[in-house]
């Protein structure tokens, strides 16, 4: 196992104490990160499935910096997570710190989500890896497009994990490596933490965002619109629509073929798999099942504190997977 010398035990910066505000950062004290210096180009990449779903995204990188910055170091390439989109405040962090130091930067919204929502008839999950074979594909095209470095948070990084022991997403492109944050690696287990009754506010969180956003996905019936609305937790939707949408019987079918868990052992891409203790929506416990020694091309950082997707570490401006996601792309 490759250990990578970073501070798993890094110290909270201050008022962020606990799994709870350091999840909870990122919405009470928003980053306030500018990416208007950057130069932009609009993406649009045909999907596989013959649905005629078109993902949308941008690449960003220093004005200038023409075709030889995506060959002389790694495209990184950003997926969100749950609900989220590509200008979620962890999207533009990493965005303006990777195209800071020379990196082309992908930044992608997953099928369904942001302004590819009203280009798709389907919705992205937590094992739709296809879609990321078509983003790997359709840049690997590319005349700018050396090597791919890719950063997952959350459920893209189930997806992206899922993905570095696929022969196809592995055949699409040259890829350098890959960082997860706070990914729910056992989505039975996620599930079942999720609905716990001190998580209630997240899930209140989570549920009004599905209700906001679920009946603007096209192609959805009036009865289905209705449903939507009617959403109490994430579970009801995994079941009437997540897992039926895709083909599988139950959501504990498309949780139990969807987790990242059992795919790690066979990963053929380096991994960087970032996780905390005190994640209160992500159980540590399958994180500490994986048998990391079995495979050298995996590289977990284990942290006691540093909730979901929060990693605020005492002076440092931006959260801790941004430096170590750097230092383990090189």
């Amino acid at each position: 196992m490759s250990q990578p010398a970073f501070d798993a035990d890094f110290p909270p910066r201050a008022p962020w104490f606990g799994g709870d505000l350091q999840t909870m950062a990122a919405v009470l004290s928003p980053p306030r990160f500018s990416l208007d210096d950057l130069e932009v180009e609009a993406l649009q990449i045909a999907t596989l499935d013959g649905s005629g779903d078109v993902l949308t995204g941008e690449r960003l990188c220093q004005p200038g910096s023409g075709k030889s910055a995506g060959l002389e170091r790694p495209t990184v390439v950003l997926l969100h997570g749950m609900m989220g989109d590509l200008d979620r405040g962890y999207m533009r962090v990493l965005a303006g710190a990777f195209a800071r130091r020379g990196h082309p930067v992908v930044r992608m919204n997953l099928r369904g989500a942001g302004s590819s929502r009203p280009l798709c008839q389907r919705n992205y999950h937590a094992g739709f890896t296809t879609d990321l074979e078509a983003i790997a594909a359709s840049l690997a095209a590319r005349a700018d497009t050396g090597k791919l470095a890719w950063i997952g948070i959350s459920l893209g990084g189930n997806m992206l994990l899922k993905a570095a022991s696929e022969t196809t997403f592995i055949e699409a492109a040259d890829h350098h490596r890959i960082a997860s944050v706070s990914a729910p690696i056992d989505l039975v287990a996620t599930a079942n933490r999720f609905s716990r009754r001190r998580n209630f506010i997240y899930s209140i969180y989570m549920v009004r965002k599905i209700r906001r956003l679920g009946p603007m996905q096209p192609g959805r019936t009036p009865a289905e619109i209705a449903h939507l609305r009617r959403i109490e937790t994430i579970g009801e939707l995994d079941k009437h629509f997540t897992a039926p949408d895709h083909g599988y019987g139950s959501a504990n079918e498309y949780y139990l073929a969807n987790s990242a868990q059992q795919f790690l052992p066979d990963a053929r891409i380096p991994c960087l798999v970032v996780s905390a203790a005190d994640d209160p929506w992500i159980d540590i416990d399958p994180y500490r099942a994986v048998p990391w020694a079995k495979n050298p091309r995996l590289s977990p950082v284990l942290t006691r504190t540093g909730g979901h997707v929060g990693f605020h570490g005492r002076g440092q401006r931006d959260p801790m997977y941004v430096g170590w996601s750097q230092a383990f792309f090189g």
